[in-house]
């Protein structure tokens, strides 16, 4: 498959980032997208698309507070083949060291209904490090702080 890197989404684009978003995160995070890049220097977003031109995965780094982080989402109907870890490498080739906020328990709930599953073992499985003494712990999220380091 082949990935698009964009600094600007048009607005279609955003519409169905925000839909991706809102399909695969828990509920508690509903239309919180477009809140993610406020306050960032600068961003990078990687899409790749199925034939239709429908956004299947998305991911973006970006740097806040001094730390270049990340987000990515596949589509559930897409999830399983390789997607995350094709747009991860594409990540990892970028930047030498990047942070990213995972949720750390499977007690969300999403749109659908279905428990959100935490990607915390994945992102583990791909080099990730948990950092120590780093986590978010309020009624929106609970999750942990990952790095990457080349």
């Amino acid at each position: 498959m082949e990935i698009t890197q964009t600094t600007f989404l048009s607005d279609v684009q955003s519409e169905q980032i925000n839909s991706l978003w809102n399909s695969e995160y828990p509920l508690k995070l509903k239309d919180r997208f477009p809140i993610l890049l406020e306050g960032t220097t600068w961003h990078n977003h990687f899409l790749i698309e199925d034939s239709n031109r429908v956004i299947i995965a998305w991911a973006v780094m970006f740097e806040h507070t001094n730390q270049i982080r990340f987000s990515i989402i596949v589509s559930k109907e897409h999830q399983g083949k390789g997607l995350g870890k094709l747009l991860l490498d594409h990540l990892k080739s970028a930047q030498n060291e990047f942070f990213g906020w995972v949720i750390d328990h499977n007690n969300d709930l999403k749109s659908n209904g279905e428990n959100y599953i935490s990607p915390l073992p994945f992102y583990l499985n791909q080099g990730f490090e948990l950092v120590p003494d780093a986590r978010i712990d309020n009624e929106m999220i609970q999750a942990v702080l990952v790095k990457w380091k080349s």
